[in-house]
């Protein structure tokens, strides 16, 4: 039989970008006192029971995996999500059930919540809160000399990131796999999505290891190259020139065709409305909302050395558009916002309010 245990918190995850969001909280919890956990739930029912069959009545998740194992174990309580990045893009935000079902969510910046606005009204259990591990992203230091020398890279001349989404396993069109129009590029690094990782090592580029801490690596790059990733915001809250790669399709955006069956929480109709969008003339639209997700130069795989030219001859071009997008993407970044969500968190599970702060 479950039980519940006088833990009052556990943050649950189940991938290395859960852990990530969670991390800060979790160590934020034991700041202020709480007691509380931070558990991998695993794929094995058995395995996860042996381990986790005291869960406590409240969890925080970062991704419905955690969420859906732990009900496997029979677990029932209040459950608080929190984002793993700022990425606005992707449709399954606030697409799904369990979304909306939240005991309390907390919504990255600004653009999410007009989302949630838009796709449900009524729901009343949303909070702004921020990325937590933009927490260590304002306030980490770096040595730029040792750490580009770590990497094989020259501290004196500027350092390009490649940070792509995810989807290099699916297509050679996705991801890493665009890789291969950055071969004139030098200076370069190269950080694939947690999972892409087996797919980088087929190229010969510099890659740091998996759990390499990419935050240290937007301090030190000059211009941060991606498409659809959380990356590109995280980049413009330290006002980095970004440039996003414009591809015919985006993994996880529309219109990919979705591989959950029966999770829909968004009517059909609003669906097709985004469905039948025309992505040629706007590839950055957001999900839902009437807004583009642009935060400076856009080009073709095939024109990246070309725009890389250009952003570094005029990396001031589209600051406007990064100091919105930085604040739109995440609420209040500040150093503080893992002790914000623990104060809400805290406030919740012993009263039942959610206030904001």
């Amino acid at each position: 039989m479950f039980k519940n245990t006088n833990y009052d918190i556990d943050f649950c995850w189940s991938s290395q970008k859960e852990y990530f969001s969670l991390k800060p909280l979790f160590i934020e919890s034991k700041k202020m006192g709480m007691n509380t956990r931070l558990l991998k739930i695993h794929r094995s029912k058995f395995l996860n029971y042996l381990k986790f069959s005291n869960l406590s009545k409240n969890i925080v998740i970062s991704h419905d995996q955690a969420l859906k194992r732990a009900k496997k174990l029979g677990w029932k309580g209040s459950y608080i999500y929190v984002e793993h990045g700022l990425g606005a893009m992707k449709y399954y935000t606030y697409k799904y059930s369990f979304f909306h079902n939240s005991d309390l969510l907390f919504y990255p910046g600004e653009i999410f919540k007009k989302k949630m606005e838009i796709i449900n009204p009524n729901f009343k259990n949303g909070l702004l809160g921020g990325y937590p591990k933009m927490d260590e992203l304002y306030s980490i230091k770096i040595n730029r000399n040792n750490l580009a020398h770590k990497y094989g890279l020259d501290p004196n001349q500027p350092i390009k990131l490649f940070a792509p989404s995810w989807g290099g396993k699916y297509s050679n069109n996705y991801g890493i796999n665009n890789i291969r129009f950055f071969k004139n590029i030098d200076n370069l690094l190269v950080v694939p999505h947690p999972a892409d990782y087996k797919t980088a090592k087929k190229y010969n580029v510099v890659i740091p290891k998996k759990d390499e801490n990419i935050n240290q690596l937007i301090h030190l790059a000059d211009v941060v190259i991606s498409e659809v990733s959380s990356v590109i915001a995280e980049a413009c809250l330290l006002n980095k020139p970004v440039i996003q790669i414009v591809l015919k399709q985006f993994p996880g955006c529309f219109p990919e065709k979705d591989k959950r069956k029966d999770e829909d929480w968004i009517s059909r109709d609003i669906l097709n409305d985004e469905i039948r969008v025309n992505r040629v003339n706007r590839p950055f639209k957001i999900p839902f909302l009437n807004e583009d997700w642009i935060m400076g130069h856009t080009c073709l795989p095939s024109d990246i050395k070309k725009t890389i030219d250009k952003v570094l001859r005029e990396p001031n071009r589209y600051e406007d558009k990064r100091n919105y997008w930085s604040k739109q993407s995440c609420y209040k970044f500040d150093g503080n916002i893992s002790n914000r969500i623990m104060k809400m968190i805290n406030e919740f599970i012993h009263s039942g309010k959610r206030i904001q702060l």
